[in-house]
């Protein structure tokens, strides 16, 4: 099939990439002169959402990457040039600049007796071209919210996270930073430090997970399904709307929570005495830095940021607020995975004001809490709006993601118009979301898959299900409360997930999947264009951290109690992070 892709960032390529492994002829339209979107860094790209000059992963390198090209070693932090690095390797490995046209602006996408017509112009010329199908890759980070009407009457400078850079500019001003997320955890930070006046002003408080745990591992090696599926499937009462990695049936779910019961006691026993599933690390003589190319000692949780009783304490204070006191075990709420800022709130470099803001005389802002300040500079960390206007007359109800199939699939089209990439996990990165969405989207061109028929219910119910866990971020349409589940669900739909009938008798596999940090490479054990000997190797060398073996003795009993015996908090603590 002749198809379209938009966009030559992380979402693009790998679509590209999933449309070729399925013998598609792909061209891919491309702005800028080069691969990689908001990672590619250029002489003159201040008018352009770019990442910043000190920009270092929240998630790591092994969690950001594509199931078909896995980071090699440990789960380790890069900045922007590093992931750039990577996304070059990828594109290199499988020849797929060829089919990307660089210069390229679309102007127009329209759809007529089921063909694609894509007006573009390159090099000053515009041309039509007719496709088959299209996939839109442009990703969610295009036009910056700036619509804030309380900041309107503001006369002094206003600048939105996508033009921050460096914190050079702001030396010496009085800086009120609207909004947090993880790029405003940094700005906030860099910011502060320069500033002779920093506010952080902020409607709601994200949960805040550290980079870190034990001082060293990246906290993402604690992300695995036994922790996922029992916060958002089995510690609750809510109906769960996606498909299961135990798949659907009662009886199956029944077979798989006794055995993975009776596997994960085992285990654990095993562990701490023979070793002989070896899920967890023995004690070993530790590297002088840790994940993030910081000196070992003394401990941290993340950039900056030292593994104080302080600072710990401070965390689950504020992550404790995040839920308004109401129990944050199943969380409702988008995550920050940065707290490199939390120092300056406790040396004072940085005033948190969760009051909201009054009313804008000039330079002077009030407060609801009675504050009132004067600023030079208002620095808008307020995300981004969806823009779909480039499809013209095709609308996407309410500008909601979440009203198309998997956050990608248009139910009016058949499968023959894709938005991948707008999504973003609580925990984990975007990239292999995309790839799972490109790996359906190219399964859907070869007319190998047909979406479900009652395509209206379930993209209602999986709607429901996922606004009732980001209940506490209503207007980021484009959050998921679990990558993992998200994941599996898509992997049961194409087949690209292994069966549980068969993963019963592969017990250290199965304990693999299920304990140990969740590794992409699961999804290339079996179907269409698997990869099963090396995603076998890769799932294998998954080690948990020696600390944290209790996690598998934990997970094995809470997946036989009552839906109501559970911890009330997520807390970050000295036993989980040494």
């Amino acid at each position: 099939m002749k198809v379209c892709v938009i966009g030559a960032g992380p979402s693009g390529l790998t679509t590209i990439k999933q449309l070729l492994d399925e013998g598609h002829d792909v061209s891919c339209f491309e702005k800028n002169e080069n691969i990689g979107g908001i990672w590619y860094r250029h002489d003159n790209d201040g008018d352009q959402m770019k990442v910043f000059d000190n920009l270092v992963l929240t998630t790591s390198m092994k969690l950001m990457s594509f199931s078909d090209f896995m980071h090699k070693g440990e789960r380790t932090f890069t900045d922007h040039r590093g992931y750039f690095r990577y996304l070059e390797r990828y594109t290199e490995t499988y020849g797929l600049r060829d089919h990307i046209c660089f210069n390229s602006i679309v102007d127009d996408i329209s759809h007529k007796e089921g063909s694609w017509y894509v007006t573009i112009t390159a090099d000053g010329k515009q041309i039509q071209h007719i496709f088959e199908a299209i996939a839109l890759c442009t990703g969610p980070f295009k036009m910056p919210n700036r619509n804030i009407p309380e900041i309107q009457n503001f006369t002094g400078e206003i600048i939105h996270s996508c033009e921050y850079r460096n914190n050079r500019e702001f030396y010496g001003k009085k800086v009120l930073v609207l909004g947090l997320a993880e790029s405003g955890a940094d700005i906030v930070r860099e910011i502060s430090n320069v500033s002779s006046e920093c506010t952080l002003s902020i409607r709601s408080y994200s949960f805040l997970v550290p980079r870190l745990i034990a001082g060293k591992y990246a906290t993402d090696t604690l992300t695995c399904r036994a922790h996922h599926y029992e916060m958002w499937a089995r510690a609750t009462n809510i109906p769960y709307r996606l498909k299961a990695f135990w798949g659907n049936h009662w009886f199956s779910k029944a077979v798989f929570f006794t055995f993975i019961t009776i596997y994960g006691l085992i285990t654990y026993l095993l562990n701490v005495t023979l070793k002989v599933f070896q899920l967890c690390e023995g004690e070993k003589v530790l590297a002088p830095k840790n994940n993030m190319g910081q000196a070992l000692y003394p401990s941290k949780l993340d950039i900056f940021t030292e593994n104080t009783q302080e600072h710990l304490d401070f965390i689950n204070e504020w992550n404790r607020k995040s839920h308004n006191g109401q129990g944050s075990w199943s969380q409702k709420i988008i995550f920050c995975k940065n707290v490199s800022f939390v120092p300056n709130i406790i040396n004072e470099k940085i005033c948190v004001n969760d009051s909201g803001i009054d009313s804008i005389e000039g330079r002077k802002v009030y407060f609801k809490n009675a504050t009132i300040k004067e600023f030079d500079t208002i620095v808008l960390c307020t995300g981004f709006i969806n823009d779909y206007s480039i499809f013209g007359d095709i609308k996407i109800k309410d500008n909601n993601v979440r009203n198309l199939y998997k956050h990608a699939f248009h139910p009016e089209y058949g499968g023959r118009l894709a938005v991948i990439g707008l999504l973003r996990p609580f925990s984990g990165g975007i990239p292999v979301c995309s790839e799972m969405q490109a790996r359906y989207f190219a399964l859907l061109c070869s007319n190998k898959l047909k979406l479900p028929a009652n395509l209206e219910k379930l993209i209602q119910q999986e709607k429901e299900w996922e606004e009732t866990w980001t209940s506490l971020s209503p207007r980021h349409y484009e959050a998921l409360p679990s990558q993992i589940m998200f994941l599996d669900a898509i992997a049961q739909e194409i087949g690209c997930l292994m069966p549980i009938s068969k993963l019963l008798f592969k017990p250290k596999l199965m304990m693999k999947l299920w304990f140990c940090s969740f590794n992409q490479s699961c999804y290339r054990l079996t179907g269409a264009n698997n990869m099963y000997s090396q995603a076998r190797r890769e799932i294998m060398n998954e080690k948990l951290p020696a600390e944290s073996n209790f996690v598998i003795l934990v997970f094995s009993f809470l997946s036989i109690l009552p839906y109501f015996i559970h911890p009330r908090n997520l807390k970050f603590g000295k036993k989980l992070f040494g």
